[in-house]
């Protein structure tokens, strides 16, 4: 630590750096997860060719991607937590509390990627002659991402936050604010 920083500042940079890590992992994680169900939930012709799917799938991925860690760098998620501790009256690292937080990130993040990628997939990828009516395709994949999400959020998430963290901090830290460093 430099001599001339203050040890809060120190803490906040870490900090910093530690959640665009988490939001780097998690929107690669949850791009891979739902661009893979979107493409193996799509109706396609069976005569279609595997290259186009993996473009499809490849291009998918790309614009959830850039939609997911753009979500994680405006949506400030630790402070969304600790307000859901503090209304829901929620202990740390506890089975509710990562009910009610993935519940949450959930309802954040999946709906816009998945509106975002399906569109971009109907509007830009699909071959006219084989597009499906769009509104029944965009409702089933809200239905089915977000099931997905919500597995992936629940599982990976806590397992992303211990990769990322910085030896001697904690997640969740006290009443699920900020991590801080071990007692």
């Amino acid at each position: 630590m430099n001599q001339n920083t203050p040890p809060s500042i120190e803490i906040q940079k870490q900090m910093r750096k530690t959640g665009l890590k988490i939001s780097f992992m998690m929107a690669i994680l949850m791009s891979f997860g739902l661009s893979l169900t979107g493409n193996l939930t799509a109706e396609r012709p069976p005569e279609m060719p595997m290259a186009p799917i993996i473009i499809g799938f490849l291009a998918s991925f790309a614009v959830s991607f850039v939609v997911s860690f753009g979500i994680g760098l405006v949506v400030p998620m630790p402070k969304v937590n600790a307000a859901l501790a503090r209304k829901f009256k929620l202990q740390p690292r506890t089975l509710k509390t990562h009910v009610v937080e993935s519940i949450v990130s959930n309802l954040i993040y999946t709906p816009l990627m998945t509106t975002v990628m399906v569109t971009f997939v109907y509007f830009c990828l699909m071959d006219p002659g084989h597009k499906p009516p769009y509104l029944p395709m965009f409702i089933s994949s809200q239905i089915i991402c977000f099931i997905v999400a919500q597995v992936l959020i629940f599982v990976f998430e806590p397992l992303i936050i211990k990769i990322a963290m910085p030896k001697g901090m904690i997640p969740g830290g006290p009443q699920g604010g900020p991590p801080t460093n071990r007692p």
